[in-house]
Parts: structure tokens; sequence; C-alpha cells
């Protein structure tokens, strides 16, 4: 009984730790909600939905479910091909299905279903999917300084188009020399961390995990491959706000969907309720607005958008989890009970 009512009070104290957790980014959310319900014209936001065709919304699903297909392929070369390409793709979806939920668990959550499937430290694979998001990340920022100069009206400087560049060309390098010279700088960080130490053993392992998935960087040919798949889900995601925004705003230049992605992926980080509800559309008017778009016709726009975003990962992750045997609480359990320090083999 008492361990019954232990784990009562552990689950209890859990969730009020994820609702602390989960305030803030509610709480944005809300504010940007409140600022778009009130400049929106609502018959103008519904005029918006009702042109659209059943054949746009099945053409942004299926781009969104192959580039799901091709990140797994992407993934299935990092990991030597070690899970099959219905064990990526599921995996991967049932990441960005917990994405969804509070707290953002999807990269944590992959690594540890993966992890499982293939044997290998979660440490490891979460490498690999931090690998990843690094790349986003970058292919975001180049979409983003490429466009701006494009805007109208841009003060964006000469100078500080060379320094946003270089910044990213200097990170690049720098993690592909530490890749390439793994044992000289985990010397190095040694002299810096006592390996005996609290902090040493606590970090080195984790650094030597964190660079083992890395590995890839030191391997071209591995490399190009990997990143053909990369680049092939991108192609995918361009198509999609490519084709939306053709549809809602055909006289807009095909650059402006780099833009609107770029601004609409960073929205997309910014702390939020569950699935960047509010932050993301907010992202998009924003975007668009630079172009003169109405608020309305805008926020449609992006409420179709998310919501398909939202849909394609849904239904497929719901459908990984009950093929692949898996349960939500079994992989919070994992998240949990999971020992990081692990080095992956």
């Amino acid at each position: 009984m008492k361990k019954t009512g232990s784990f009562a009070i552990d689950s209890t104290s859990q969730k009020g730790s994820m609702i602390k957790k989960s305030l803030p980014g509610i709480l944005v959310s809300l504010i940007i909600i409140g600022v778009l319900l009130y400049f929106v014209d609502f018959d103008e936001l519904l005029t918006s939905f009702r042109n659209v065709s059943a054949i746009l919304l099945v053409e942004i699903f299926l781009l969104q479910s192959i580039a799901f297909v091709f990140r797994s392929l992407a993934w299935r070369v990092i990991l030597d091909g070690e899970p099959s390409l219905a064990q990526g793709f599921w995996t991967i979806t049932e990441g960005y299905l917990l994405n969804l939920l509070p707290l953002r668990l999807g990269e944590l959550g992959r690594a540890v279903i993966m992890g499982g499937i293939v044997r290998r430290s979660p440490f490891y694979v979460f490498s690999t999917v931090l690998l990843e998001r690094l790349f986003d990340v970058i292919i975001t920022l180049i979409m983003l300084i490429s466009t701006v100069p494009l805007l109208s009206g841009s003060s964006f400087s000469v100078s500080t188009y060379y320094i946003l560049f270089a910044v990213i060309l200097i990170g690049l390098v720098v993690v592909f020399l530490i890749t390439r010279n793994q044992a000289s700088f985990l010397k190095l960080l040694s002299r810096i961390l006592k390996p005996d130490s609290k902090i040493g053993l606590f970090v080195l392992p984790k650094i030597q995990s964190l660079l083992g998935g890395m590995e890839i960087l030191s391997n071209p040919r591995k490399f190009y491959k990997w990143l053909f798949w990369i680049f092939m889900t991108w192609c995918c995601w361009w198509l999609t706000l490519i084709i939306g925004m053709r549809f809602f705003f055909p006289q807009l230049p095909i650059w402006a969907s780099f833009f609107t992605q770029s601004i609409g992926a960073l929205g997309g980080a910014i702390p939020s309720a569950p699935a960047g509800l509010g932050v993301v559309e907010g992202a998009y008017v924003f975007a668009l607005s630079l172009f003169n778009i109405n608020q309305s016709r805008a926020l449609a726009f992006g409420l179709l958008m998310h919501a398909i975003g939202i849909l394609t990962p849904m239904i497929w992750g719901i459908i990984g989890f009950s093929i692949q045997g898996q349960k939500f609480s079994e992989v919070f359990k994992g998240l949990q009970n999971t020992d990081l320090s692990e080095k992956g083999n």
C-alpha cells in the first residue's frame, strides 16, 4: 500500500512539474492567439477556407508523408542501415507526434525508441538526431538570410549578410574538425575535465557518445549520401509551401515561400502550447504581412498548413505506435529510466 501511495505522489508531482514547465509556453500562445483574433476578419477567414480544394489537401499530405520517408532513408545511412525503412519511418513519425505534446520530447523519444530497436545507447542515437536538427537549423538560416535582402525596403546590410554566412561556415568547420580529430579533442578535454571527477564522469562519456553519432562527417561518401536524403526531405517541405502559397497568394514570387517557411520554422521553436498552437500561425501572419497580405488570408493559410502539419505525423505516429507495439507510457518511462551515459557501440 505504501508503494502505491508513493507512486501516486510521484505521479502527481510529475504532472505538476510538467504543468509548471508548460505554463510559460501556454501563456505565449494565448497572447499571440488573442492578438490574431483581435485583428482577424472572420468572414474573410471563412471565405479563404471555402476555396480550398481536396486536391490541395491531398497534395500537401502526400508531400509531408514522403518527406518522412526521405528522413527515414537519411537516418538509415547514419545508423549504418540497421533499422529497416519501415522502422525508421514509424519511429520518426512517432517522434514528431511526441513533439506535439507538452515539453516536446520528440527527439528524446525517437532516441529511446530507436535505441531499443538497433540495440544502441539512446544517447548515441540522440546524437544522430541532433546532427539532423543541426542541419535543419542551418538550412533554415540560409533560407532566411538569402531572402531577407530581397524584401522591399529591407535595411539588411551586406556586411551583416557576410557575417551571418561566416558564422555558419565557421561553426560547420569547427564541428567538422572536432569530428575528424575526436581522439585529440577528447584527450584535450580530459586534461580540462578530470575523468575521475564527478563532472568528468558525467560529461566525458556523453561527449564521446555524441561525437560517435557525428562520425558521418568524417566519411565523405557516407555524409553526401545522408545529406542527399536530408536535402530531398527539404525539397518536399519546400514544395508544400510553394504549392500552398501558389494557391492562396499566386501573385507572390517563389522566393517568398522560402522566406515564409524560414520564419514559420523559427516561430515554431518559440516556447508555446502543445503543437505550437498560435505561434506558428502568428509567424506565418507576420512573414506574409511583409508582402502586404492581410491578416485574415494569412491566418487562413497558416491554419491550413499547420493543421496538416499536425495531422500528418499524428496519423502516421499513432499507426506507428500500434504497429511497433509501443505505448506512450512506455516511452515516457524509458525517458525517465534510460542511462544516457552509456557509450554507443
